[in-house]
């Protein structure tokens, strides 16, 4: 064994390990006196080993222990710093440890440059991971750092078995920095998007996602900080090679990493989920509507709760004057004002329950306004899993055959007129309603034996689109059967007829046929008037639906335009046309000038009752092969409007002089906001309080106040073309005193001062909290 070196040459040494390991260096540099570098390197370098977790040991090139030059505190191998020095390696650590420490203490010393080594221990009965790193001193020297990585080796471990979890999912999951790179993907999102370059170099937008480039990937991370880093939205996607729309559910999470921010992913494909949804709601809708229309009385009963009523349909409702909320959940005896009535009823039921046997009976009762009526009742039993069978009725109202005989002769008369027109009708009727039945249940025994997903896809969708026919077809009969009896409801209230002609243009320009264009001429107009907006409504889309089904090639145009007492509305395309001889009957009811094409010859004739009703007129001109143009009147009084909007002002200005500031109850609202999903949540909290109009940008807030006089403003501050900031100073021009309510993103107290300065009365943070809504709008109520 060499003999040891000094205490001076060790203290030489050292010092040279000191300008070497840059780590240790960079600890002691916090330590340094800036004046006297040197003496203090000298008086705390000892103290500056003994803070430090490694162990600092000193072999010769031979294996031998010079010394130990770190705390007691970093010695793991079982001997004192004072009984290791002369030992060999051998004899300090066991064999399979020993074997790597020096194999990499050998590589040292012939190459000369520093190198890492692991080896693991038994120390106190646990076991340990340890990490070597081994510098050059001189020839005959090597430093050996010894650190205990057992933690890190855990942590890492743990993280391993996370990830094999995450890559069992079956829903994507993946991680970006701000600047667009992909930092994490589990197995799924790797194999899915195609990921081929590592990560931290794959860049989100150059996958096939929705987001295409990098200012996309910058609209979707201000949307993320907008929600306060919090966000949940569905984006629809095609994949590459596949022509099936999927919709992924994706939730986003803005963290902070080490000081970096990260966008963390979660998507879910639930496509399929939707469209079940979907095809329950529009099964119960068109079950309800059914249900709901019959002229025949509906009802359940359970035998277990007392015979209590579980449904009464509107049929019910309207013949017995008691509407189902008040018969839902009661018996016979709470119901009916004569108890006669319900002692029959309930023995009917008893002898249903004993016998087993349906009951066919013709019976009397006295509705709540005391008038008699009289039905023809059929009970059955329906058989219920794991419980009593429940009591199912149907009743028909033969209260008007009693004047049988003159309504025959009535029917008789009218039938003799018509005759020609019904037996068209009906024969049109039953060919309309067998083409879609013939369809709907063909394509479902299919759907039970289809082979592929493509073919349940083609089968499902041609179920939904006659499904659809069908539906408008019963709507349509239903609409005629209203407008004739006058139950058909218009309920007026102000709209904006240029909004309703956006929304008919959305729904409509994706289903013209290929190589036609929808044009609308008013895109960016406003008109408010106050009718009836789905009536309005059903009238344009018919217009539109029609022009749609005859126009194969040119373009279908339409639009409005404010003439002198009236509004003119026009769908103008480039059709088939119609004859000249044949257009004045278009607007009759179950006229069909194409047998070939589908429909009922109801919907231009229901038009022209709501037209008619609303006090305007519809007609058509036409060229065949050349198109045809379709138009209508709404009474429109401009000056009398204008007269209107002025009074209005006035007795503002009025009240507000004789009043204090507050007192008026709010009844209109002007929204300004330019994202629909904001604006729809606000409407959903709102309408059935307040009368609603919305701007989608500052400029349209300015001008529809000038126009509306609103009691009340909820103005977004950022939008385009002109932000909320600067659309509340105009309006302050004109009005000191209307409230408007800022409403924002950005929540910070700043935001809020801004906000006030420039004119604002109140302030709620995005996202607006119901109650919070309702605490401020009450500051502005009586």
């Amino acid at each position: 064994m060499k003999s040891k070196n000094t205490e001076q040459e060790l203290q030489q040494e050292i010092e040279r390990l000191r300008r070497e390991n840059r780590r240790l260096g960079e600890t002691i540099s916090l330590l340094q006196d800036k004046t006297d570098n040197i003496t203090f390197k000298e008086k705390y370098a000892v103290k500056v080993l003994d803070t430090l977790p490694d162990m600092f040991s000193i072999f010769d090139r031979n294996g031998y222990n010079i010394g130990v030059v770190s705390s007691e505190e970093t010695n793991h191998v079982g001997k004192s710093n004072a009984e290791l020095a002369g030992m060999h390696m051998s004899e300090i650590i066991p064999g399979e440890a020993y074997r790597k420490v020096w194999s990499n203490m050998q590589k040292v010393m012939d190459t000369g440059i520093s190198s890492t080594a692991h080896h693991e221990l038994d120390v106190d009965g646990e076991h340990h991971y340890y990490e070597n790193r081994i510098f050059p001193l001189d020839e005959e020297h090597l430093l050996v750092i010894c650190r205990d990585i057992s933690e890190r080796v855990k942590a890492q471990s743990k993280l391993d078995i996370y990830k094999k979890a995450l890559d069992r999912l079956s829903d994507c999951i993946f991680s970006v920095s701000v600047d667009g790179t992909l930092v994490y993907a589990n197995k799924q999102f790797i194999e899915m998007y195609g990921v081929c370059q590592p990560m931290g170099t794959q860049k989100i937008y150059e996958l096939p996602m929705a987001v295409k480039n990098h200012r996309q990937w910058e609209n979707r991370l201000r949307e993320i900080r907008d929600h306060g880093g919090n966000q949940v939205y569905q984006s629809a996607y095609t994949w590459p090679g596949e022509t099936r729309q999927q919709i992924l559910q994706v939730s986003a999470f803005l963290t902070r990493e080490r000081e970096e921010e990260v966008v963390w992913f979660f998507t879910q494909d639930i496509t399929d989920v939707i469209k079940k949804r979907d095809e329950f709601r529009e099964l119960n809708l068109l079950l309800e509507v059914i249900l709901n229309n019959i002229p025949v009385y509906l009802f359940v009963k359970d035998p277990d709760n007392d015979f209590r009523y579980l449904y009464w349909n509107k049929a019910f409702a309207d013949y017995s004057k008691i509407p189902a909320s008040k018969a839902i959940g009661h018996t016979d005896f709470e119901i009916f004002p004569e108890r006669e009535n319900a002692e029959s009823f309930r023995s009917d039921d008893l002898e249903l329950i004993n016998s087993r046997e349906r009951i066919d009976k013709q019976e009397t009762y006295v509705t709540a306004t005391g008038e008699t009526r009289i039905v023809k009742t059929l009970k059955t039993l329906v058989p219920m899993d794991g419980r009593s069978p429940l009591v199912i009725g149907i009743s028909w109202d033969i209260t008007d055959m009693q004047n049988i005989e003159q309504e025959l002769i009535r029917a008789r008369i009218k039938a003799e007129q018509s005759d020609r027109l019904k037996t068209a009708f009906l024969a049109n009727m039953s060919h309309e309603i067998r083409t879609p039945l013939n369809a709907i249940v063909g394509f479902s025994k299919l759907l039970m034996t289809a082979n592929s997903k493509e073919n349940e896809n083609l089968y499902a969708d041609i179920i939904n689109q006659n499904s659809d026919i069908l539906l408008q077809l019963i709507n349509d009969i239903l609409d005629l059967s209203k407008i004739e009896a006058g139950t058909l409801e218009y309920v007026k209230r102000p709209m904006d007829l240029g909004e309703l002609c956006r929304t008919v243009y959305q729904v409509h320009k994706e289903r013209v046929q290929s190589g036609v264009t929808l044009v609308l001429d008013n895109k960016d107009a406003q008109l408010i008037i106050t009718e009836d907006y789905n009536r309005i409504m059903q009238v344009i889309t018919n217009l539109i639906t029609n022009a749609i089904k005859f126009t194969s090639a040119g373009e279908i145009r339409f639009g409005f335009q404010v003439k002198e007492h009236c509004i003119y509305f026009y769908v103008r395309d480039t059709g088939l046309g119609i004859a000249k001889d044949k257009i004045e009957n278009v607007f009759n009811r179950f006229v069909k000038l194409n047998t070939f094409a589908q429909g009922t010859g109801l919907g231009l004739a229901i038009c022209r009752m709501i037209i008619e009703k609303v006090g305007g007129e519809i007609g058509a001109e036409s060229e065949p092969g050349k198109g045809s143009v379709f138009h209508f009147t709404i009474p429109y009084d401009m000056d009398k409007r204008r007269a209107e909007l002025k009074k209005r002002s006035e007795s503002k200005e009025r009240s507000s002089e004789r009043l204090p500031k507050k007192q008026d109850k709010i009844k209109t609202i002007l929204i300004a906001e330019d994202v629909d999903s904001n604006y729809l949540l606000l409407k959903t909290l709102l309408e059935k309080t307040y009368i609603l109009f919305r701007a989608k940008d500052g400029e349209q807030a300015v001008k529809m106040f000038k126009e509306l006089q609103p009691d009340l403003i909820l103005m977004d501050i950022k939008m385009p073309r002109m932000d909320g900031m600067e659309a509340t100073h105009i309006i302050r021009t004109y009005s000191k005193d209307i409230p408007v309510v800022a409403i924002s993103a950005h929540a910070f107290e700043s935001d809020r001062a801004k906000a006030i300065e420039a004119g604002c009365s109140d302030f709620l943070a995005k996202p607006v909290k119901p109650e919070e809504l309702e605490r401020v709008l009450s500051r502005y109520t009586v």
